[in-house]
């Protein structure tokens, strides 16, 4: 089945497949391919736009050899290919793309000086194999199969070793992974956390209750600062469940600018904690001192905490429970004492505030952006200064132009600085600064 087509790969869209578009204006996505290469490929559906490659017939020269061994299997890294500085031309453009509008704004991408070994948590899924249980990360567009791994080049070789050491074990003790299709199973994720600066390591173990489980046994021979074991029945497919240390406490720490921060389990923490820091040194370098600033979507507050010497009261809202209590805890830690923490989505509290004198308000909204009544409070609220932080420019792009119509064009684009913080993936980090005019 499927229609096989010589062709040129025209351009990259925002998930990182090449694009060409037939004359009729139809566009097919094709993974693994750079602009400008020609190719053959096997047209799966036109209707949506899917195809495969065959054979690249005229390589491009910024193609290089993938150093992964299970890059084009694997869910991950979808751009190894690449030579890493086309990398980053690509990820301007795509945030030219979205940011048209607003085109001199736009500064030059903020490269990453580590583009090996420089994420501080990945979550590998237990699966079945012909030779035993498996763990690795799902192969790309299957939630049901995992790829078999025993090292991943974008965590570090400590973590390396705790993926093989409890590969191992879990083969030993014969125990069941779990069927994501038919919820059965008991071996469900195994989630490995770094920290860059302290050096140390978590593995935090998720399993439903159906089997038993010596995890002592495991504790005596991983070399980690904390051990969890998380359990969770549930039938949604996240890496999630009730936990229990089993080895030291139940977080480890990390240093970020000048904050010492308690990471949890389940904590929302930039994933390349040194890209994180140029990131964060930037929203800080674009706030000037006021009486009072928002931090919407906060987490645990760490935007709030470090521009918080540059105001008397900092409001943070988030609505996930834990990330609030652990926020309340690191601002303890460091002995801030002007944040404030609120639980709740950001749409729900946010119209409570539209009188209040806001000078700045930094947002930092997930994948899928700002909840339109969000938008729609900025707006009356009117602050001074609006930093928006997404890690998805398209969505990024929309809220922005929803907040300018709202406004009537009262705001300035002032700045679009795109900083690369997933090296070998087409995610890009985007800040944006907003100005009342």
């Amino acid at each position: 089945m499927g229609t096989r087509k010589e062709i040129v790969i025209q351009d990259i869209d925002e998930k990182g497949f090449g694009i060409w578009k037939t004359l009729d204006g139809a566009i097919i996505r094709v993974p693994y391919v750079i602009p400008g290469e020609r190719v053959l490929v096997k047209v799966i559906s036109r209707k949506r736009g899917d195809a495969i490659l065959l054979k690249v017939l005229e390589e491009s020269d910024k193609r290089v050899y993938p150093l992964c061994p299970y890059f084009g299997v694997c869910g991950g890294c979808f751009w190894q290919h690449i030579r890493y500085d086309e990398q980053l031309k690509l990820k301007h453009r795509i945030v030219e793309r979205f940011f048209d509008f607003c085109l001199d704004s736009i500064r030059g991408i903020i490269g990453a000086d580590k583009i090996w070994r420089y994420r501080n948590k990945m979550e590998f899924a237990f699966g079945r194999g012909f030779i035993g249980i498996t763990i690795g990360l799902r192969a790309r567009g299957r939630f049901d199969k995992v790829i078999n791994i025993d090292s991943c080049l974008i965590q570090k070789e400590e973590a390396d070793n705790v993926l093989r050491i409890v590969k191992k074990f879990v083969n030993e003790k014969n125990l069941t992974p779990y069927d994501p299709k038919k919820h059965e199973g008991f071996l469900r994720y195994l989630v490995i956390r770094s920290s860059y600066k302290t050096d140390q390591l978590m593995a935090n173990i998720i399993t439903t209750s159906r089997e038993k489980f010596k995890i002592e046994e495991l504790a005596k021979i991983l070399e980690v600062n904390s051990l969890i074991w998380s359990v969770s029945d549930s039938v949604a497919d996240v890496a999630v469940g009730e936990i229990k240390a089993i080895i030291g406490r139940e977080f480890i720490e990390e240093r970020i600018l000048n904050l010492f921060i308690r990471i949890y389990p389940y904590s929302f923490f930039q994933t390349n904690p040194i890209q994180a820091e140029k990131m964060y040194k930037l929203v800080k370098e674009l706030v000037d001192e006021g009486n009072l600033a928002l931090d919407l979507y906060a987490g645990m507050g760490i935007i709030g905490m470090i521009i918080s010497e540059r105001f008397e009261k900092i409001i943070g809202i988030e609505i996930v429970k834990e990330a609030i209590k652990a926020g309340k805890e690191n601002l303890e830690i460091n002995e801030i004492n002007n944040v404030c923490l609120l639980e709740g989505k950001v749409e729900e509290i946010l119209p409570s505030l539209v009188n209040e004198k806001i000078d700045v308000v930094i947002t930092d909204p997930p994948r899928a952006g700002m909840h339109k009544k969000a938008i729609q409070a900025l707006a009356k609220i009117k602050p001074q200064r609006i930093v928006y932080v997404s890690c998805n420019p398209k969505t990024q792009s929309r809220d922005i132009k929803y907040l300018l119509k709202l406004t009537n064009n009262g705001y300035q684009v002032s700045l679009v600085q795109p900083i690369d913080m997933f090296p070998h993936t087409p995610h890009i980090e985007n800040v944006v600064a907003l100005d009342l005019r």
